[in-house]
């Protein structure tokens, strides 16, 4: 179900990937979007990505009949009347805080600035606010676009009519916003993401397996149940009759047993190297990936529209 959101006009700070592919799923849902950055090549590199972003998405959704233009500026002081901000500045905790600062004394009071960081916690980013509970979490999956979900992380803050507000806006774009209970590093999917990416980093370093192997085990066998179902339900689905309750019973000693052989890797320089050119070696051609995975994405979000997933 697609909610109805409020929200008029959508800043997006910073026009990298993630921005870039936020401002073309704001506009191509009929929302006024302003995208920002200082640097004139990397708006030029987003506008030049957005009509892809935008053919992508109809193919997924049908024509998109509220598609609008996108504004780009290259002044903080043009988000003025922006009533939702999505800020994705680069990965550096003093730059998303001096930022968001500079934001606050630009926009209204009512207005939210929801950070698209992968790792800092809310507490973190409002320790230089003046109305720091406006200031959230809202983390997406690259694509942004295509990828549904959206974390959202309120850390103490106990706002449930923002909270509402920000579900709603992200419902508003097809997304599937997850209102996580408690700030922590990484929040959940780059938690689930980086407990997985240790062990396949160490599979390759004890010579387990090559890069190549490691990546088909995963895309060939439970990446596959992964796409529709999590890991909790695929188990419950592996306990038979007696469902999640008989798999915790007779093979959760089974996990057990191989919790305690995880491996915890470091990422010296010749891990690092043999990890690289386990790619290097494939000659994979990265637009050609990047345009196959997405087509990919589209088909199976297609699947699981239609079945329900």
């Amino acid at each position: 179900m697609v909610s109805i959101s409020n929200e008029q006009k959508i800043g997006v700070v910073g026009a990298g990937l993630i921005g870039a592919s936020w401002a073309g799923l704001f506009s191509a849902f009929g929302y006024e979007t302003i995208l920002y950055d200082p640097k004139k090549e990397a708006i030029d590199r987003a506008v030049s990505q957005i009509k892809g972003i935008w053919s992508s998405l109809e193919n997924l959704h049908g024509k998109l009949e509220n598609k609008k233009e996108i504004k780009t500026v290259d002044k903080l002081e043009e988000l003025k009347e922006c009533s939702f901000l999505q800020e994705n500045c680069p990965e550096n905790l003093d730059l998303k805080q001096a930022l968001i600062s500079d934001l606050e004394k630009i926009v209204s009071d009512e207005t939210i600035i929801a950070s698209s960081t992968s790792s800092f916690l809310p507490s973190e980013l409002r320790e230089m606010c003046d109305n720091p509970n406006r200031v959230l979490v809202g983390h997406p999956m690259n694509p942004p676009h295509l990828i549904p979900l959206v974390e959202i992380v309120m850390g103490e803050v106990d706002n449930s009519e923002m909270l509402n507000r920000v579900h709603n806006f992200y419902l508003s774009l097809h997304r599937k916003p997850v209102h996580v209970k408690k700030e922590m590093r990484g929040h959940l999917a780059n938690r689930l993401t980086a407990a997985l990416y240790r062990e396949a980093v160490y599979l390759v370093s004890e010579g387990i397996a090559d890069v190549a192997d490691v990546d088909a085990v995963f895309s060939n066998g439970p990446g596959l149940r992964l796409a529709l179902l999590g890991p909790h339900i695929n188990y419950h689905l592996g306990g038979g009759t007696g469902g999640y309750r008989n798999y915790l019973e007779h093979l959760g000693p089974t996990q057990e047993t191989r919790w305690k052989t995880l491996g915890e890797p470091s990422l010296t320089d010749e891990v690092k190297e043999l990890l690289a050119t386990g790619i290097e070696d494939q000659n994979i051609k990265v637009d050609d990936l990047i345009s196959k995975r997405d087509k990919g994405l589209v088909e199976i979000l297609k699947i699981k529209k239609e079945n329900k997933f």
